[in-house]
């Protein structure tokens, strides 16, 4: 009897009923095999194949994160087809997780709830905290709020598990690198058939110290990441978990001038060139970036029988940033945009925010059949509140920095901060969903309506002014979509989706409300999507195609006849086709490989912008967005020998193209294409010696040739470098 209630606790809350548990290995929340998952519930919130979910969805496994060795997110996406990382360089990639889905800023998920985006104060999540990530691209407000329409990124924490493990590394390398992590968990109790045989415990923690991708900068982390489980039996399962982290350095956010980078560049004395792809243009004694990050949150299922089951999670998650920079003055421009010679004119400016983040998502799934329809309906309401109390000021001006003798150790003061404002983000959504099955065809229908309230004040610290913000804010927004599953695998698909964003300050010039105008409608966004997807019967083969059509419209510019107030006339457009592959092609080839094509353009704008290479004003419409490339490309293998004298051994590599993209709104200039190369080589110790059974070592080299690459720009006085080759290596020991 005993051993029977062992074996049960081995397995989490099933999800609908009809498949394995959420959580077990190969489940829609669980580890994945290979770079290949099977199921997700990012774009339904159910335990669904993703074969038969008609939208766009990549998965980015434990494996993959391991053997790509990624530190920090946006290197971890850098293999996933329509996002493109870094948009603040190598150097900003460990700062915050920035990065854009089909061409579009995307909002952040923990445990399928949403993280706070305030920039300085924003939440960091480490890549050796999670089993998986999980993205779906397009709008997809319906299940998770306010968002936009590229998509969103959700990651999937590492949850305790009733069997025993254990893992420490060490990694060294390029910049000084010094960096180790445990992960060890398990059941609490022995078997026994104690109350202890319930539970089960999981510990993360991670170190890290190294100098910056750029001079004088460093990185250093620590987190500790806890958890527990408790199970009564198979059908419930309440998780805990804590998580405490400090960033006290995290690299370098600042920009590059285009003529130095993309453009040569006159330094003088008779040096002309690039800057290297070191380059740092700030000042050590004054950059700062140092930020704390704790949370405490829960997981609970509950499967009241075959067809019922009820989820409820809740984080509250506090944050606090603390930012000072030296960086390459906007104003750099105004002197011509092919300005060269020694000097680079400065400004500086910092921020101290603290955030207070309560999210909690509750829903119920129930699975029934009416006739020879089969439906899996989904009711659910979720709520989040963002608290943000910053201080902030004014940007001046800063001593320039000679480029032929860089002074990093000026002794340059902190403006004082200006004004202080508390800003609470509010936002409560009902949202349901039936997927409705008959035989091969699956039709699922959603929808939601929230309400979203942005409000507080701003106070002006040296006179005690205080400005008052109030925007409420409510949307209905709604998805449907068909796919058929032929017995072949194939399940070709198409799809509608809506997503919307609410405009938190601004107002309408509106003659039926005076002076004061009426406040904005929230952004929207649509995406008709139609696509295949192909999955072989018997095989660990998952291939996806799809095209695409987004529409963000309701965006707002400032009024030029009437400031103070702004016209919502923009819109953004996007076509684009994507085609995405994984396999685990045998037991031991493994390899995932993307492509996408974006054409993304402003559709409706009345405003301008500026030419920089004529000064005049020039219309936005028909232009396109900075920091969007047209195309990427990438694929990544892994190989490892099973038998014979290289047995042990894994090779691999990847290659990753980045298409040109726009380098300024008024689309002057372009950053070029640029193609990296990337090699990973591992050993499993055991075959070396039986004593050395669970050790491996790992190297991994991250643009292997040494491309010096800009990996986008906004304007001609801000270009973000590139890594250059980077080189660690990893010992490990798994128990």
């Amino acid at each position: 009897m005993q051993a029977a209630e062992v074996e049960l606790s081995e397995l989490s809350v099933t999800g609908e009923g009809r498949g394995g548990g959420l959580y077990d290995r190969g489940g829609a929340l669980g580890p994945v095999s290979g770079y290949v998952a099977t199921r997700s519930t990012v774009a339904t919130k159910t335990d669904t194949p993703i074969v038969e979910t008609a939208q766009s969805i990549s998965v980015i496994s434990r494996k993959q994160i391991e053997d790509q060795n990624p530190l920090s997110i946006n290197q971890a996406l850098r293999y996933t087809p329509s996002v493109t990382t870094e948009q603040r360089g190598g150097a900003g990639s460990t700062r915050l997780e920035q990065f854009y889905i089909r061409g579009f800023s995307a909002p952040l998920f923990l445990d399928g709830m949403a993280l706070p985006g305030s920039r300085d104060a924003s939440p960091s999540i480490d890549p050796f905290r999670l089993e998986r990530v999980d993205i779906i691209k397009g709008p997809a407000s319906v299940l998770y709020g306010q968002s936009g329409p590229g998509g969103i990124v959700n990651f999937v924490s590492k949850l305790p598990q009733f069997v025993n493990h254990g893992e420490i590394f060490a990694q060294t390398g390029s910049y000084s690198q010094a960096r180790g992590g445990f992960d060890i968990g398990g059941p609490v109790g022995d078997g026994s058939g104690t109350l202890a045989d319930q539970f089960a415990y999981r510990v993360v923690g991670l170190g890290w110290n190294a100098d910056g991708p750029a001079q004088t900068t460093k990185v250093e982390r620590f987190f500790i990441n806890p958890s527990v489980t408790w199970r009564p039996d198979a059908d419930t399962s309440l998780t805990v978990i804590g998580n405490y982290q400090r960033d006290p350095f995290s690299g370098f956010y600042g920009g590059v001038p285009a003529v130095g980078t993309l453009f040569p560049r006159n330094f003088g004395n008779g040096v002309v060139g690039r800057l290297p792809a070191d380059f740092y243009d700030g000042d050590r004694n004054f950059e700062r970036s140092d930020r704390t990050q704790a949370s405490i949150s829960y997981i609970f299922d509950h499967r009241f029988n075959e067809n019922v089951r009820v989820h409820s999670a809740g984080r509250y998650l506090r944050t606090e940033g603390d930012y000072a920079s030296v960086y390459t003055s906007f104003d750099d421009i105004n002197n011509g945009p092919f300005t060269s010679g020694p000097i680079l004119t400065r400004s500086k400016g910092g921020t101290r925010v603290g955030i207070d983040a309560y999210t909690t998502d509750n829903n119920v799934v129930a699975n029934f059949d009416t006739g020879f329809i089969a439906h899996t309906a989904l009711v659910g309401v979720d709520h989040r509140t963002f608290e943000t109390n910053t201080f902030s000021g004014p940007f001046p001006s800063a001593p320039s920095l000679n480029l032929l003798a860089p002074n990093y150790d000026m002794n340059i003061a902190f403006p004082a901060f200006t004004s202080e404002s508390r800003i609470k983000a509010e936002q409560t959504g009902v949202y349901f969903q039936d997927q409705l099955k008959f035989d091969h065809l699956v039709l699922t229908l959603g929808g939601r309506y929230d309400w979203a309230r942005s409000s507080g004040p701003t106070r002006t610290i040296a006179t005690g002014a205080v400005a008052q913000q109030d925007v409420p804010a409510e949307a209905f927004t709604g998805r449907a979509s068909l796919l058929y599953l032929f017995d072949s695998g194939i399940a070709p698909y198409v799809s509608y989706s809506e997503a919307f964003e609410p405009i938190v300050s601004g107002r309408i010039f509106d003659s039926a409300f005076g002076s004061a105008g009426r406040i904005p409608d929230p952004i929207k966004s649509n995406q008709y999507e139609a696509g295949i997807k192909y999955q072989p019967p018997g095989t660990d083969i998952l291939l996806t195609a799809a095209a695409f059509d987004i529409r963000r419209s309701n965006a707002t510019n400032t009024d030029p006849n009437n400031p103070g107030f702004v016209l919502q006339t923009g819109e953004v457009g996007v076509q684009g086709v994507e085609f995405e592959a994984r396999a685990n092609v045998t037991e031991n080839l493994s390899l995932v490989g993307g492509v996408s094509f974006l054409d993304i353009r402003n559709t409706k704008d009345i405003t301008n912008t500026r030419n920089a290479l004529t000064g005049a004003q020039v219309p936005l419409v028909g232009r396109s967005p900075v920091q969007v490339p047209d195309s990427t490309a990438s694929a990544f293998v892994d190989y490892r020998f099973t038998s014979g004298p290289l047995i042990g051994l894994g090779i691999g590599g990847g290659v990753r193209y980045l298409g040109p993209s726009w380098g300024d709104p008024a689309n002057t200039f372009k950053v070029p294409s640029s193609v990296l190369l990337d090699a990973v080589l591992s050993y499993d110790m055991r075959y070396l010696d039986d004593s050395l059974k669970g050790f491996s070592v790992q190297v991994n080299a991250q643009n292997l040739l040494d491309e010096y690459y800009v990996t986008g720009c906004f304007q001609y006085s801000g270009c973000y470098l590139g890594l250059p080759r980077t080189v660690y290596g990893t010992l490990r020991y798994r128990w």
